[in-house]
């Protein structure tokens, strides 16, 4: 501690640079603690997946496939039970303001009973054709409660021309991190008998249980096989395979684009601090001569340097880090509703990271300023000849 004058005399030597390299550190490690917090979320998805759930889609036609491929499906080998659920998009008042509705049948809260309602808010679905219930966020986003009425105009059409679907909000939802853009849930049955006879009986998924966790993988490809050369091929994965941080958004390894994000700021902070440090030892020669004519070891002198670049990296560190953090609790409110992209979870795990990164960071970047330090001719640095 009692160098810190010196330190701190340092870096109040050029207060313009010290400023612009502290702002910019906060910066990078902002984006640093955004790309590993998103990183930790995907993980904590991955975790929480269920191993004996297989979803099947339509491999090309994402229009959606008959209702029997459900009933065929329900009676493969090793299948415990399937539901069915059809994807509705549409808009509420302004063609901006996108939404879609979930219609789920009688089997899909009993499949998926950790995902946001309740039993009791399932059974209500059951029994009241036109009720939904909306998740937390998608009832703030559309600033419905209990009891309001939800519009929602599509372009499917209903039997009597109508495209205007409206519907009770019967109860608000807990979130769930598997679905980061929220939910509006609604009956299959009700939406499936108000289309035209014509378009009855089409679904948009199909999900189910295995009845052997461990066969979910020659399930899902078994699945596959039966549809392969029919007019309604499906696609099947296991749950935990969706949602893989290595498999997300499309098959796009999350946790590679994440990691080398995070890896490009280092790289900034490295370059940046770098050059301040030995553009500040270039034009310091002359004082760090006169510290070793003093009694300062080499050691010392490159130690004062090493907090020198320290300092502004861990305390950047720190900010960026809870600026991180501070603007993974407004993601939810500037995304649309529908965007689903998950919020970045701020672990003690980020922080400790940032500060490991900062003070490698930092030894990094004093590496070349050491070697000038213990090669410096004290005479000639002295003299103002070097």
């Amino acid at each position: 501690m009692k160098y810190f004058p010196l330190v701190w005399a340092a870096l109040r030597r050029k207060p313009v640079r010290t400023w612009v390299t502290f702002l910019s550190v906060t910066v990078a490690f902002s984006l640093f603690g955004l790309m590993i917090g998103l990183n930790a979320t995907m993980a904590l998805m991955e975790k929480r997946a269920h191993g004996d759930r297989i979803w099947t889609l339509p491999r090309f036609d994402m229009n959606g496939f008959p209702i029997a491929v459900a009933h065929r499906v329900a009676k493969l080998p090793g299948v415990k039970n399937v539901t069915v659920m059809y994807y509705l998009p549409g808009y509420v008042t302004d063609p901006k303001n996108r939404t879609a509705i979930f219609f789920l049948d009688d089997e899909y809260g009993r499949i998926f009973p950790d995902w946001g309602p309740t039993l009791e808010q399932w059974d209500i679905v059951r029994h009241d054709r036109t009720a939904i219930i909306m998740s937390r966020i998608q009832a703030e986003a559309f600033h419905k409660k209990v009891g309001d009425t939800f519009t929602v105009i599509s372009e499917t059409a209903r039997a009597d021309g109508s495209k205007t679907w409206t519907f009770k909000v019967a109860g608000i939802g807990a979130e769930v991190s598997q679905n980061p853009g929220g939910y509006i849930i609604g009956n299959y049955d009700y939406y499936d008998k108000s289309l035209p006879l014509a378009d009855q009986g089409k679904i948009s998924e199909v999900d189910l249980l295995a009845a052997d966790p461990a066969q979910v993988h020659a399930l899902a490809e078994r699945i596959d096989k039966v549809f392969a050369n029919s007019g309604s091929p499906t696609r099947s994965q296991p749950e935990r395979t969706i949602y893989s941080i290595d498999n997300n958004y499309g098959g796009m390894d999350v946790k590679t684009v994440t990691r080398e994000i995070a890896v490009a700021g280092l790289l900034m902070i490295l370059f940046l601090t770098a050059n301040v440090i030995a553009q500040s030892v270039r034009e310091r020669r002359a004082e760090f001569a006169t510290l070793k004519t003093f009694g300062f070891s080499d050691a010392s002198v490159i130690a004062l340097v090493a907090v020198e670049a320290a300092l502004p990296c861990l305390a950047g560190a720190v900010c960026g880090v809870g600026l991180a953090a501070w603007l993974a609790q407004q993601l939810p409110g500037l995304m649309p509703p529908t965007f689903g992209i998950p919020t970045p979870t701020m672990s003690p795990a980020v922080f400790l990271w940032a500060q490991l990164s900062a003070c490698a960071m930092a030894l990094a970047s004093t590496v070349l300023p050491a070697l000038r330090l213990r090669r410096m001719d004290i005479a000639s640095a002295l003299s103002g000849r070097a």
